[in-house]
């Protein structure tokens, strides 16, 4: 084989591969549009997505939660610790704070 015909080869398959993606990257729209949802909604949206930053559990976000019927979830509110309106709880003394020391002499 000579170095011509390879290299005409090359570039006749790249071509072929870059009008592939071509043609790919044009009918995606087409492919999205038919898995959209059918139910009609009051605005575009149609996910939400929440980014809890570094240091915040699921209790700084959704203590006061209540879940729908035939639901349940295990927060500060169901457990009684804080009422609907974020005012302490019959069950409070359960949120007092712990803490542990390190008596060993290697610090570990």
């Amino acid at each position: 084989m000579d170095l011509n015909n390879s290299t005409s080869w090359k570039l006749r398959a790249a071509a072929r591969v870059s009008l592939l993606a071509l043609v790919a990257q044009a009918m995606a729209p087409a492919f999205a549009a038919a898995e959209t949802n059918s139910l009609t909604t009051i605005t575009p949206i149609k996910h939400a997505i929440v980014i809890i930053g570094e240091n915040r559990t699921f209790d700084h976000v959704f203590a006061t939660y209540k879940p729908k019927k035939g639901q349940s979830v295990d927060n500060l509110l169901s457990k009684g610790i804080v009422n609907e309106d974020g005012t302490p709880g019959p069950n409070f003394a359960l949120a007092s704070p712990s803490s542990a020391e390190d008596d060993f002499a290697d610090k570990y």
